[in-house]
């Protein structure tokens, strides 16, 4: 049996979308749907469901006084009794027959983890993870990019998260998916991407996002902090901490630094938090500075030595006006080829754009 754990603050969201799109699309697949109501009364939201009682339906009370999904999709998933689990944002949806497909995907391969196929509600399909040409079975972390997939939107054995221990950080803000999928795409289970079945589609209607409120720099990458200052991380393989330090940088430091431009939005707690997980990262694995384009290099280099806020700002700007070229190649134009860099990414873009027409 396969449980679908979904969690909901409020009942002005679209949760009735999200838990009818799971039983309408899973007709033949032996599932059930938990909807854990995060502060807010369970006959609240059975109002907003509609009508969809049954034994494939319970709801969950869950109460901690915290703004985010992290409690509540723990819960839920501590309360799973079926072989496998996954966790569902309630402005998020299925496309039709999508349980179904993923459900009989499960009984013939066998998997340990099944990543869901993603697409924008815009339409766009996401090209995440980019594994190697070809390639949807047993995955590898590094040499199929995993790390970049945070959002453990995946059918996963309940054996294998009770065997890494692998939970939803708690008391963050932003950033609670990282250090458990991290933990996931290492942990020696099988992977898979079910590339070519219906999607799981992201929800763009929902105006009240916790975890995309605004929030100071040092709040934005607590995870990664805490991730840097663990002994999982201290005793992760070069080869892994290489790979996850680039997304690390690439995706979470630079994001934090550009979303930033003005002298205002920096205070010294964000200021320490970014130099503190460059310095990190530089320190257990070099070589994920390699592959970073030279404008994106110059920036992390003028962060990482102690600069004041004017100095972050006038780095950011410089970023920003970089040329396209600086923005594309690496420092050396050989580490082009690297498999993370950023040309090697286009290109796979461009391939799999092809691969779909």
């Amino acid at each position: 049996m396969l449980d679908v754990v979904i969690a909901v603050h409020n009942a002005r969201r679209p949760i009735s979308r999200a838990v009818h799109s799971v039983l309408e699309s899973a007709e033949s697949a032996d599932a059930r749907v938990t909807v854990v109501c995060h502060g807010v009364p369970i006959e609240e939201i059975r109002e907003a469901v509609g009508k969809a009682e049954g034994t494939r339906l319970r709801y969950l009370a869950f109460v901690d006084g915290i703004p985010s999904p992290a409690g509540p999709f723990n819960f839920g998933v501590h309360a799973a009794s079926g072989d496998y689990v996954t966790i569902m944002g309630s402005d998020d949806y299925l496309e039709p027959g999508a349980l179904d497909a993923w459900s009989r995907y499960l009984r013939s391969e066998r998997p340990d983890i099944a990543l869901v196929p993603l697409r924008h509600q815009q339409g766009a399909r996401l090209l995440n993870p980019m594994p190697r040409l070809g390639r949807t079975r047993r995955l590898d972390a590094v040499r199929d990019r995993l790390f970049y997939r945070t959002a453990p939107l995946a059918l996963i054995r309940r054996d294998v998260l009770r065997e890494t221990g692998a939970t939803l950080a708690e008391g963050l803000r932003t950033g609670d998916d990282i250090a458990m999928t991290a933990r996931l795409w290492t942990s020696g289970a099988r992977i898979d991407l079910m590339r070519d079945l219906p999607c799981y589609v992201i929800g763009a209607d929902a105006g009240d996002r916790v975890t995309l409120a605004p929030m100071p720099a040092a709040d934005q990458l607590a995870a990664v902090t805490d991730l840097l200052g663990s002994e999982w991380w201290s005793a992760l393989p070069v080869r892994e901490a290489t790979s996850l330090g680039v997304k690390l940088l690439r995706i979470h430091v630079l994001d934090a630094l550009l979303a930033r431009p003005s002298a205002a939005e920096w205070d010294a707690a964000g200021v320490g938090a970014v130099s503190d997980i460059v310095r990190r990262v530089r320190q257990a694995s070099p070589r994920s500075f390699v592959p970073l384009s030279r404008a994106d290099r110059r920036l992390l280099d003028a962060v990482s030595t102690g600069a004041t806020p004017d100095e972050i700002v006038r780095a950011i700007a410089s970023r920003r006006a970089a040329s396209r070229w600086d923005v594309v190649r690496p420092a050396r134009l050989l580490n082009a080829v690297d498999r993370e860099a950023v040309p090697v990414r286009y290109l796979h873009y461009l391939l799999d754009n092809w691969r779909r027409r």
